[in-house]
């Protein structure tokens, strides 16, 4: 699930660069499908946060182990805020916009990484909730953390900006940063990760219905863009909650009928953070390829970004300091195999 939800993050950046680059010459058919590939890669970010809590509630299932926080801010928000000024740099020409511009990053998310900010509120939320998660009625909390979840988004996605200081920002991408615009995933992936067992023959007994909803709820957002219902164009839109939960639904029964994880999914698990901050400094760099139509150079965005993010982060990788920098390689087992539990 960490290297498809990496690999959809870097397939919305990808068609943004390609959109952009070929403007003036993509076609009405090429425009719609890249349109068509973003939308339904849109379940990426917020199944990172799914993924996260999955993880915590799994492997501590009492309380975090002593060190925790420490460790999540010299590998996590240390590259954050490296890569925050990194951006920061090349996208600005004077003292003062760098200033300007690194500040924006760091403590307003103005970059690609802004992820992270979110999940450090998790962590936190974890660490005082869980005690009370795991007494509580996972049908009851998931149902209300998807009623809060819904509300704060629909005033973000029905409203416009209000006249008040940096309204416009707020409204554009300032409002992804409060927890409360993922609190949905938070909840699902905390009472996943608790009862995953469970959860497992829940996915299998209902296997037909799970292969359809992705395919439904992404049909389902197309007509609400095309006929400007919701013609919102990022993850955090009202009807991604129910599109990312299916496709984490599917990704799931999916993996039980997997003997063995591939070598290239293991490689992109591993590398997933360092190609989650690295690769949209490479697509920064790519210029339009006139002798590649726009599919093609979408493609080789995807694979040019992606390849040169593990590159830098393999090559770095016995240099210490760059865990600070880039994030730290995650590790895995040399022999990683996911059962068929299907009993």
């Amino acid at each position: 699930m960490r290297a498809i939800a990496c690999l959809a993050v870097v397939v919305i950046h990808s068609v943004n660069i390609t959109l952009t680059n070929y403007e003036h010459t993509v076609s009405q058919f090429e425009e719609y499908f890249l349109i068509a590939v973003r939308f339904a890669a849109f379940f990426g970010t917020p199944a990172f946060v799914f993924i996260s809590e999955l993880l915590l509630a799994r492997s501590y299932p009492n309380k975090v182990p002593h060190g925790f926080f420490l460790k999540r801010v010299k590998y996590l928000l240390f590259p954050f805020v490296f890569m925050g000024l990194v951006f920061a740099f090349i996208t600005t020409d004077s003292l003062t916009g760098f200033i300007r511009e690194s500040l924006f990053n760091v403590f307003l998310g103005g970059y690609t990484g802004y992820f992270i900010l979110i999940i450090f509120q998790f962590y936190i939320l974890h660490v005082f909730l869980h005690k009370f998660l795991k007494n509580w009625s996972p049908v009851k909390v998931i149902l209300v953390s998807l009623i809060i979840n819904v509300v704060y988004l629909s005033f973000f996605n029905f409203t416009e900006p209000l006249a008040i200081p940096l309204g416009e920002y707020i409204w554009q991408r300032g409002h992804w940063l409060p927890f409360v615009g993922w609190i949905f995933y938070f909840v699902l992936g905390y009472y996943c990760g608790k009862n995953y067992e469970s959860l497992k023959e829940l996915v299998i007994k209902y296997k037909k219905i799970i292969i359809l909803f992705p395919m439904i709820n992404l049909i389902i957002m197309f007509v609400l863009v095309r006929s400007d219902i919701l013609p919102v164009v990022s993850s955090k839109r009202i009807d991604n909650l129910f599109y990312t939960s299916s496709v984490i639904g599917a990704i799931i029964l999916f993996s039980l009928y997997v003997k063995k994880v591939p070598h290239f999914i293991l490689l992109i698990s591993k590398y997933s953070f360092n190609i989650y901050l690295l690769h949209t400094f490479f697509l920064f760099y790519l210029p339009p390829i006139d002798f590649l139509n726009p599919l093609v150079y979408f493609i080789f965005a995807v694979a040019f970004s992606m390849f040169c993010s593990y590159t830098v982060a393999k090559l770095a990788s016995p240099f210490q300091i760059t865990q600070f920098l880039i994030g730290k390689p995650i590790p895995i087992p040399k022999h990683t195999k996911t059962q068929n539990n299907r009993g």
